[in-house]
Parts: structure tokens; sequence; C-alpha cells
């Protein structure tokens, strides 16, 4: 069963597949941190954590909203815009200043290793090399199969002005969908066609944008791809402010179930 859950029940993990909205908004947006995803389910008898792009203000948010920061498996980079990784550095140094010693895992498209490295540099010189726990990184092919943290993934590739990476998760029974950032091509439906959860940045209601989605595009192409609900994120501050009563309705003439999530909203598949 998905639930949309708007209760902020985040203190503890579920059997399942609990997916947590860290931070939910755009670049720039003064008052909600940037598009941020926690994943945890259960895998082998113990609970397992992945991260969805880690912004440049979505560390402290994950850090409020995580049941259990330390136990961390695996961050996910959709792309190397600042809003989707820069993150980074605030997050790792916070691991080492409570003496975390469990190998994290940073998965991502190409470079992904040399900008995390570059980033961290320049936000605290010298203290990559002298993390008390390994950071292990994984550079994703489109086109070839892989896993993060033993999980089975797929990446597509988003239209969007930087090179960004659509990401689907299969648990046992359940998958999800993350665009990233970009309008999802038609061609993708058959790679993310009957995930429980699509979350998709919708950048606008229904004003199209080089580069980017909205609400109306992510309906249709959910609709089509047989996506069961659809969650819309990093929706731009002006926008959501004067059109966020709409994203419901908007969805809802394309066929699907869908929401807006709010800071620390989750869903349960």
């Amino acid at each position: 069963m998905i639930m949309a859950d708007n209760s902020r029940a985040i203190n503890k993990p579920v059997a399942g597949v609990k997916v947590i909205f860290c931070g939910v908004g755009e670049a720039f947006d003064e008052n909600l941190a940037n598009t941020s995803i926690l994943v945890s389910f259960l895998y082998r008898g113990d609970y397992r954590f992945i991260l969805l792009d880690c912004g440049f203000t979505a560390a402290p948010a994950f850090w409020k909203t995580s049941f259990s920061p330390l136990d961390l498996d695996g961050i996910w980079i959709s792309h190397l815009h600042g809003d989707h990784f820069m993150g980074l550095p605030q997050l790792l140094i916070r691991f080492s200043e409570h003496g975390r010693e469990k190998k994290l895992h940073v998965c991502g498209g190409k470079g992904i290793k040399e900008a995390v490295t570059w980033a961290m540099d320049l936000a605290y010189p010298g203290k990559m090399g002298k993390l008390p726990f390994q950071v292990a990184f994984s550079e994703v092919d489109p086109a070839a199969s892989f896993d993060i943290c033993e999980i089975p993934a797929k990446a597509l590739d988003i239209d969007h002005p930087l090179p960004c990476l659509g990401l689907r998760l299969d648990f046992q029974g359940k998958s999800l969908f993350y665009t990233g950032d970009g309008n999802v091509p038609d061609a993708a439906q058959k790679i993310v066609r009957g995930c429980d959860l699509g979350i998709f940045e919708t950048f606008t209601l229904d004003t199209k944008r080089h580069g980017h989605s909205n609400v109306a595009q992510a309906g249709s192409f959910a609709g089509s791809a047989g996506i069961k609900l659809v969650a819309a994120v990093h929706m731009h501050r002006h926008e959501r402010k004067i059109n966020a009563h709409l994203v419901k309705d908007m969805l809802d003439k394309t066929g699907v179930k869908g929401f807006l999530p709010e800071p620390g909203d989750v869903v349960e598949l």
C-alpha cells in the first residue's frame, strides 16, 4: 500500500520502503531546503539508508529529518549543479565530527569523484584525505547495470542544461524513480514503467522551461508509464507560492495520483 503521510512520522524505519522528503525546494528558495530525499529499507535483516541528492542547503535538512543520520549507507548525485551536490562537504565533515567509521558510498555520473573532491578542497582544504571513514565513489554508465548499496538500479539520461541522470531503484517488490532535474524523455517510459513512486522535478505548473519539467508533463509521463504515485518537487519558489494549491488538480487531470510534498513528508511503499 502506498501512503502519503503528512504526520512527519520520521522517528523510526519501517519493514518496507520509507521515503522521507528532507528538502523539496529549488536552488534559491529562501524557505525550503534543496530537494533531497532519504530512502530507508530493510535488506537482509538490516536497515539501509540512501540519500538522493545533497545540495548546499540539504545537509541540515537531512540531519533534521533522518532518524539515524550516522547510519547513512549511500548517496546518489543526479548531476553536478550546486543545489544537488554542494552540501556534501558539510555532510562529510559533520560525519567526521561524530566519529563515523562506516564506509560511505557516493554514486553518480561522470566526474563525480573529481567534483566532490574539488568541493571538499574548496570548502575544507586538506580534510578529504583525513576523514576517519572511507568514501567509495562509483561512476555510473547509463548503458550498464549497477547497484547502490546492493540495491539494483538503472540510470537514464534526463533533458537538462547539465548532464543529469534519473534513477530507478528496485527493492523487493517495490520501486521508485527519481528524475533529479529536467524533462524525462518519452523513451524512458520502458525503463521506469510500473514504479510505485515517481519523484519528479516540476519547476512550474504547466509553463514550459528549457531543460526543466512541469507538473502537467510529469503527470502525462507518469500516466503513460503506469507510475502509481507522483511527488512534485523542486518547484520554483514564486510558482509554488502562487500555484501550490493547483498541483493535485493538475495531476488529477492527467489521470494520476500525486501531491506536492512538504519538508518531512513521508511515503511508505
